[in-house]
């Protein structure tokens, strides 16, 4: 079997994999070390679930072909090869006018339905608030001493949990003939379709898919501010109630 190292960020190896007989092309995820193995596990359910129930959708995940353990017991997933681009990579090239029709596909897919939710668990971004609140570096900063109250004294009911991408940002989306793939499913500390949008904003916002270019064209920041206003009205459209509550998940995420 014929090998490539593709890299990844996640700390886990991602390898293309072309068998000898017949070539058949496929991507292995293996787990970074033993502990990472319960992680992953979720990951390639979530990633299962997720290629299951879109599969006739303008939004799909790579199929989950197989897993297993490497002699060392390191757990691995085999998926399909999606050979696109980004959606970083096609934000610099995009027209304008396509952009709603990504926006719409992104947040109709993502935000759950009503039937797809259970009741929130508040304690858990409590918890999350204060560990965070441990580990500032910086103590008895004006701005986020006020954030993380802002953050304490909301109420995080309407957090249903829900299906949940985990890090939805604009490198773990591929484009390929006008499909969008999600990739890198992860294992969160709370699951809802609120914290997926939100990632996709903090990742605009901070530029985080571009974080390794030296400079970014402004032709490329501005589709992205188009993006984000569109991704934002979009979803303000499609659950009006929880349009505020994406916005709370970015301050938590910042």
């Amino acid at each position: 079997m014929r090998v490539i190292d593709l890299g990844g960020h996640s700390g886990c190896k991602i390898l293309l994999c072309e068998e000898d007989d017949n070539n058949n092309v496929f991507v292995r995820k293996i787990s970074s070390n033993n502990d990472y193995n319960k992680r992953l596990i979720i990951q390639a359910e979530k990633q299962k679930d997720f290629s299951t129930t879109h599969k006739n959708t303008l939004i799909k995940a790579p199929a989950v072909l197989s897993n297993g353990y490497t002699e060392q017991g390191l757990f691995y997933f085999d998926m399909e090869y999606v050979q696109g681009i980004t959606m970083a990579e096609y934000m610099k090239n995009i027209e304008v006018g396509k952009v709603r029709s990504i926006c719409e596909t992104i947040v109709k897919n993502i935000v759950a339905k009503p039937d797809n939710q259970t009741e929130a668990d508040e304690s858990i971004f409590q918890n999350k608030i204060h560990s965070l609140k441990d580990k500032l570096a910086v103590k008895n900063n004006l701005i986020i001493d006020c954030a993380l109250d802002m953050l304490k004294n909301h109420s995080w009911a309407r957090f249903v949990k829900t299906a949940c991408h985990g890090d939805l940002t604009l490198e773990n989306i591929i484009v390929k003939d006008g499909q969008l793939y999600v990739i890198d499913f992860l294992d969160s500390f709370y699951d809802s379709w609120i914290m997926d949008i939100s990632t996709i904003m903090q990742d605009v916002q901070t530029m985080w898919s571009y974080r390794y270019q030296d400079e970014v064209e402004i032709n490329t920041t501005l589709r992205l501010m188009v993006f984000r206003d569109i991704l934002m009205e979009t979803v303000k459209e499609n659950a009006p109630d929880d349009y505020i509550e994406v916005y709370y998940a970015l301050l938590l995420k910042l």
